[in-house]
């Protein structure tokens, strides 16, 4: 199955970086990335009102949805909490 054309920019643009990053003058081990699903719901911290939640494989999606639910709810402090699985069943967990 071939990734999203969206996904497939992320990647070159990674793989285009050539110098070390950094952390406080001091060189940080190269990692690879994950593909690993996120589950999360969040939540306004002052009323505890579920906000918004998603599955999501891509951290960006997460920063995505978070700027998105700040937008509708700007009054919000918004708390994201990870969770053990979607919020709904797929069919493919029990």
């Amino acid at each position: 199955m071939s990734r999203p054309s969206w996904l497939r920019s992320q990647t070159a643009a990674r793989t285009q970086h050539t110098t070390a990053d950094t952390w406080q003058g001091r060189p940080i081990p190269d990692r690879q990335p994950i593909n690993v699903n996120i589950n999360y719901r969040i939540h306004d911290a002052h009323t505890g009102e579920l906000l918004s939640f998603n599955t999501t494989n891509v951290l960006d999606g997460l920063r995505t949805d978070l700027e998105r639910t700040q937008q509708e709810h700007p009054g919000a402090r918004l708390v994201v909490t990870q969770y053990d699985g979607p919020a709904y069943k797929t069919g493919s967990e029990p």
